[in-house]
């Protein structure tokens, strides 16, 4: 099931979300968010546990590893688009900074700011399409992925394959 097609799958995902980030920012202007930063980073997380599980997909083990970290990120966007869709919606009072969080020694922001710099404090998301935000949409995408993962991590401890 976890094949060589289906982890190029997430590849593909995460560089796409990658790109559709950047193409909001530098063709239609729209600054990004800290919490729209967070996502970048959580996506960049899915493409290396694909690069690494292109070559450890046999084993067992790294399956399990794997399901249980994309389960994990999964997760951790379900959380940033509920403090998102929060924000945008005001039933949580943000408390968004410019400042990532992140120990000096992972300053990723300042290594490709390009990508990972917060641009903006955390309000209201631009409108992708039939009224639909990108809070609303990273919401419905981050329930469906935990589901998915989940069901991924089912599926591996489920199988015999080591």
């Amino acid at each position: 099931m976890q094949g060589k097609l289906f982890w190029t799958a997430f590849i593909l995902l995460g560089v796409s979300m990658e790109g559709v980030a950047l193409f909001y920012q530098y063709v239609l202007d729209e600054p990004p968010c800290i919490l729209c930063i967070h996502f970048r980073l959580l996506f960049a997380v899915i493409i290396i546990i694909a690069l690494k599980m292109l070559w450890l997909r046999s084993y067992k083990f790294s399956r399990i590893v794997a399901s249980l970290s994309l389960l994990a990120v999964s997760g951790v966007m379900a959380e940033r688009s509920y403090q998102l869709l929060g924000t945008e919606r005001r039933f949580i009072l943000g408390e968004c900074s410019m400042d990532l969080g992140f120990p000096a020694w992972l300053a990723v922001d300042k290594w490709v700011p390009w990508l990972f710099q917060p641009l903006t404090s955390c309000g209201y998301t631009p409108e992708i399409v039939f009224g639909i935000t990108m809070a609303e949409a990273l919401s419905v995408f981050s329930i469906i992925m935990v589901l998915f993962t989940a069901w991924m991590l089912f599926a591996s401890l489920k199988s015999t394959n080591y």
